[in-house]
C-alpha cells in the first residue's frame, strides 16, 4: 500500500559546481571532503563499504520519480563520488522526463537497480512491487544502523512492516526562515533558536503592519508541509483509514496556526490566502518577515535572493526541545536488481561520514545521528556559508507519524478547512468537523472502488 506523506512539490534546484541538482526535501528537495572515521558500519570505520579490492566491472542504474536531477546534476552530486570510491562501478542515471514513469521503464525492459525517493514517495516503489527488504544485506555486511538518525529508521520499519527497504541518504524537515532586512527596518530583534510558539506570535504581532502603501505580514506558514511533519506526530488517518480532524490534537494545531492570521495587519484575503502567493510574498515581494516551511527551500529556492536566515522551529511549551518530524530521502535497492551486493555497497557508502560531509557542504541535510557533518553545511556554496546551520534541523525530531495511504485526500480537505478559518468564514470546530466528514466520505468511496 502506497505511503503518501507528500509530493515532490517544494523540491527545488540547487547547484554543485555550477550544475543543477535537487536539494530536497524534503524538500524537497534536494540537494568535498576526504575520509574520516567515526562510527562503525560495514567493513570500514564509518559505514562506507568494504575495503578496496579488484572487482569485476558493474553498471548500476539509478532512477527517481521526483525529477529533481538531470544526468549532469546527478553525476555531480552522487555519480562522480561513487566512481571515485568504486572504480569498477559505472553509475547510470535515467532522468525523470514528462511521460516517463517507473512502470513504463520496467515495461520497456529497463532493469532499475537503485531508486531514490522521499519517504512520502515510497508508493512509487510499492505500486509497481519493486520493494526489497535489505535486512539480510544489512546483517551479512555488518552495517551499523545505529549511525543513522533513529527516526529515519523508524519510518522505514513502518513502511516495510518491520523490515527495511532502503537507507536514508539525506534528510529534510521544516524550519523557521526570517527576512533580516524587515527585522532591521522595523527595529525588532532577530528571532533565536529555541523560541516557543508564543514568543514567535509576539514577534509576528510586532512585524505585522502597513508602512506607506505596503502591507507587511509578520508571519506565514505552509500548512500542508507543517501538517506533514507536525510536532505532535498526528497521522492523517488512523488504523481504520479514517481521518480524525475533529480531535483535540488537530484543534490544538489549528488553534495555534490560525491565530497568527487573525493578528491585526497579518490577515489574508481570498487573493492572498494560497500557499503559492504567501511564499512568493516572502521571497520575491519580501513583504513577510517570518515563514515556516521546508528547510530545503533555503538552499534550493531562496539562495542569495534576499537577506534571509534560519532559526530552529518553534517549540510547544509542553514539549521543550522537540522539533518537527523528519522527511528523509531513501536510496532503495529494487527487487529486480541482479546486482544487489554491489548496490548495497554503494548505498552504504552514501551514508558514510565522508559522503555525508560532501552532501552537507553542498546544501543537503545529512541523515546521520551524529551532527558533525552539519558543522560544514553549505561551505561549498557561498550564500550558505554565513547561515545559522544549527537552525535547519531540530535537536530532537518528533517521532514519525504512522503511514497513511490517503494523505493526498486528507491534505486537500484540511487545506480547505484551514483557509476557511483564515478567511473567517468558519470557526475551527465547524471547519474541522466538515473537513473530517468530507474526507472520510471520499476515502470510503475510494476503498469501495466506486
Amino acid at each position: 500500500m502506497g505511503y503518501r506523506r507528500g509530493s515532490a512539490k517544494g523540491r527545488g534546484l540547487g547547484k554543485v559546481g555550477g550544475k543543477p541538482v535537487a536539494i530536497a526535501l524534503l524538500a524537497a528537495v534536494v540537494s568535498a571532503c576526504s575520509g574520516g572515521g567515526g562510527g562503525g558500519g560495514g567493513s570500514t570505520p564509518d559505514g562506507g563499504g568494504k575495503a578496496a579490492e579488484k572487482k569485476e566491472p558493474v553498471e548500476l542504474t539509478f532512477y527517481s520519480e521526483s525529477g529533481d536531477f538531470d544526468t549532469e546534476g546527478f553525476m555531480n552530486m552522487f555519480g562522480n563520488k561513487i566512481k571515485e570510491k568504486f572504480p569498477h562501478v559505472t553509475p547510470r542515471f535515467i532522468p525523470r522526463v514528462t511521460g516517463t514513469s517507473m512502470e513504463k521503464l520496467i515495461t520497456s525492459g529497463e532493469t532499475l537497480d537503485i531508486v531514490y525517493l522521499s519517504s512520502g514517495q515510497t508508493n512509487f516503489l510499492t505500486d509497481v512491487q519493486l520493494q526489497y527488504d535489505i535486512s539480510e544485506l544489512i546483517k551479512t555486511n555488518k552495517y551499523d544502523l545505529s549511525r543513522l538518525e533513529p527516526t529515519t529508521i523508524d519510518i522505514q520499519k513502518m513502511l516495510a512492516g518491520g523490515g527495511i527497504y532502503g537507507l536514508p541518504v539525506f534528510n529534510n524537515t521544516i524550519t523557521m526562515f526570517y527576512n533580516k532586512d524587515l527585522f532591521d527596518k522595523f527595529g525588532v530583534a532577530y528571532p533565536k533558536d529555541g523560541m516557543t510558539w508564543d514568543a514567535v506570535y509576539d514577534l509576528a504581532r510586532q512585524l505585522a503592519r502597513t508602512d506607506g502603501s505596503v502591507k507587511y505580514q509578520g508571519f506565514t506558514l505552509s500548512m500542508s508541509h507543517n501538517m506533514l511533519v507536525n510536532q505532535l506526530s498526528i497521522p492523517y488517518t488512523d488504523k481504520q483509514n479514517k481521518v480524525t480532524f475533529a480531535s483535540d490534537e488537530f484543534k490544538k494545531l489549528f488553534d495555534m496556526w490560525t491565530k497568527f492570521y487573525h493578528l491585526p495587519g497579518n490577515e489574508v484575503d481570498s487573493k492572498t490566502v494560497s500557499y503559492t502567493v504567501q511564499v512568493n510574498k516572502f521571497d520575491q515581494e519580501k513583504t513577510i518577515a517570518i515563514y515556516l516551511g521546508l528547510a530545503a527551500l533555503g538552499p534550493a529556492r531562496f539562495k542569495d535572493n534576499f537577506n534571509w536566515d534560519v532559526v530552529s522551529f518553534p517549540e510547544w511549551k509542553d514539549k521543550p526541545g522537540i522539533g518537527p518530524q523528519p522527511y528523509p530521502t531513501y536510496f532503495y535497492i529494487t527487487k529486480m536488481s541482479k546486482k544487489k551486493e554491489a548496490a548495497f555497497e554503494v548505498i552504504s557508502y552514501l551514508t558514510s561520514d565522508e559522503f555525508q560531509r560532501h552532501l552537507a557542504r553542498n546544501g543537503l541535510f545529512p541523515a546521520l545521528k551524529n551532527r558533525d557533518a552539519m558543522k560544514e553545511f553549505g561551505q561549498d556554496i557561498p550564500y550558505l556559508k554565513t547561515k545559522n546551520a544549527a537552525g535547519f534541523l531540530p535537536k530532537t525530531f518528533a517521532p514519525p507519524a504512522a503511514p497513511s495511504p490517503f494523505v493526498s485526500i486528507g491534505a486537500k480537505h484540511l487545506t480547505t478547512a484551514f483557509n476557511s478559518v483564515l478567511l473567517k468564514q468558519k470557526d475551527i470546530n465547524t471547519a474541522l468537523r466538515e473537513a473530517e466528514e468530507a474526507a472520510n466520505k471520499e476515502i470510503q468511496t475510494k476503498l469501495s472502488g466506486n
